[in-house]
């Protein structure tokens, strides 16, 4: 009898001292790509998932001389971590309510299509100051209410520098946009460089400038200069908000937004 209280004894303590490690395993720090155009070079922890959305958004555009006026509902970005070097993401757009001054009638549109994108760690995942991944995506219709069909691809690089524990540089480069059907028809080259700051506590700041190359868009050239701040109390939770202002087209974007990692 009492060897066996004993042994229940070791195996209670030893499923304690189990539970007790899974419950302080160590994540990395939060590092989502929100809410900037630079994209995070550093994958979600090994099944774990994270949740990224605008809470809202809106945005302000003048085409033909007729304005348009935008506002969105929980554009998501979910991830799963696959490996202890790379994830997968699904990105949408889940409510789109877009009218113009010229009519009376909005267009309500929701789920558009989707983008899929793979992300895969090169160097500094885990640590140091320097952090480096290539991350391949397609963006597809929305096939739960359209035909499937690949509308374009893309291959970007993301980058990270951390400066003396305060200051943070952040780069993403590479083709964000090119046609599958006619191949190679269109293509969009991306470029983004963002510097991000302690302000007080939990708090920083971020300022970023980006320029897209569209051969065969409507506006060849565009540029903006982005903003926000971003507010990060617990290891697993962020609220953020910003403004990007395009400049060629006088656009603003505006936005709410969180991240939550489970």
């Amino acid at each position: 009898m009492q060897k066996i209280i004993i042994s229940v004894f070791i195996l209670s303590n030893s499923f304690f001292l189990f539970a007790q490690s899974i419950n302080n395993k160590k994540l990395r720090e939060l590092s989502p790509d929100r809410p900037h155009q630079t994209e995070s070079p550093i994958t979600v922890d090994k099944k774990h998932i994270m949740f990224e959305l605008d809470l809202i958004n809106y945005t302000k555009e003048t085409q033909l001389k007729e304005t348009f006026s935008t506002f969105g509902i929980g554009f998501l970005n979910v991830k799963v971590g696959i490996t202890k070097k790379m994830d997968i993401e699904l990105i949408s757009g889940c409510y789109k309510n877009r009218f113009s001054e010229m009519s009376s009638v909005p267009k309500h549109s929701y789920f558009e299509d989707f983008t899929l994108r793979y992300k895969y760690n090169i160097t500094g995942n885990d640590s140091g100051n320097f952090a480096l991944a290539i991350m391949p995506l397609i963006r597809t219709t929305n096939f739960f209410q359209d035909t499937f069909r690949v509308l374009n691809g893309g291959l970007l690089l993301n980058a990270e520098w951390e400066v003396m524990k305060k200051f943070g540089v952040g780069y993403t480069g590479g083709i964000s946009s090119f046609s599958v059907n006619p191949m190679l028809k269109q293509t969009e080259l991306f470029s983004t460089v963002s510097f991000d700051y302690k302000l007080v506590g939990d708090l920083r700041q971020f300022a970023e400038v980006s320029y897209r190359y569209n051969n065969s868009g409507s506006l060849t050239h565009n540029y903006s200069v982005d903003s926000g701040i971003t507010f990060t109390p617990k290891q697993n939770w962020q609220i953020d908000c910003g403004i990007y202002y395009f400049i060629p087209e006088r656009k603003p974007f505006i936005f709410i937004g969180g991240t939550i990692r489970i």
